[in-house]
């Protein structure tokens, strides 16, 4: 996380130095992109760097975060939309959010995070589904509170939660798979339907269900 350093900025500067981060790490992975050329992007010292951020790390994660509460919002909205129904809220979600990411006005940048995608940055980029304490959703609920769990075989709110970040990782995991076959988003939309079909209804036809239960 920044320092407080950092927020004690103007939002000129503030705005300076997310553009220059955005500017290199929309060309460059994270392993790759350079501090030097953050720091000169942003017009600022080396030093300075150092007030705000603890390394470069920091700062990627930082600008990871400013979208999760997007999105957060927006997995919300979903849910609520479709009446907590559970496949069709996130079938809506993943939708739009696949949509929002490959439409990006900083493809760049997500595009890049997807290509080179490893556990942490996957962790990361991953929705909160239990979070309250500093940017609270509307009605000051949380996802869970939006969703209708009488549908579900879940039988904590942990249960219900893992569920809800499996299927993230999952979405992530396709999102990859689009920016890296070059699919276009109804593709990518369409690969993530798919799947979430697979989790929701299991992968045994009918068919096979009725002769066991024979």
């Amino acid at each position: 996380m920044p320092t407080q350093t950092f927020f004690n900025l103007s939002e000129e500067k503030q705005k300076r130095l997310i553009a220059g981060a955005m500017k290199e790490f929309s060309s460059k992975s994270l392993n790759d992109a350079s501090i030097s050329n953050i720091v000169k992007n942003s017009k600022i010292s080396r030093g300075s760097f150092y007030q705000y951020f603890e390394d470069k790390k920091d700062l990627y994660f930082y600008l990871i975060g400013k979208f999760r509460y997007n999105y957060r919002q927006l997995m919300f909205k979903s849910f609520k939309e479709e009446s907590g129904d559970f496949y069709e809220g996130y079938k809506h979600f993943g939708e739009k959010y696949i949509k929002y990411i490959m439409e990006s006005e900083k493809f760049g940048f997500f595009e890049n995070m997807y290509m080179h995608m490893n556990y942490q940055i996957n962790q990361e980029a991953r929705v909160d589904v239990n979070h309250t304490s500093q940017q609270k959703l509307p009605e000051g609920k949380r996802i869970i509170d939006v969703i209708d769990r009488s549908q579900l075989k879940m039988e904590t709110e942990k249960e219900v939660i893992d569920i809800l970040r499996y299927i993230l990782s999952m979405l992530n995991d396709t999102i990859m798979e689009g920016f890296w076959k070059e699919l276009s988003v109804n593709e990518t939309q369409k690969l993530f339907v798919k799947r979430l079909n697979w989790i929701t209804y299991g992968v045994k036809n009918n068919k096979e269900e009725e002769e066991e239960s024979r």
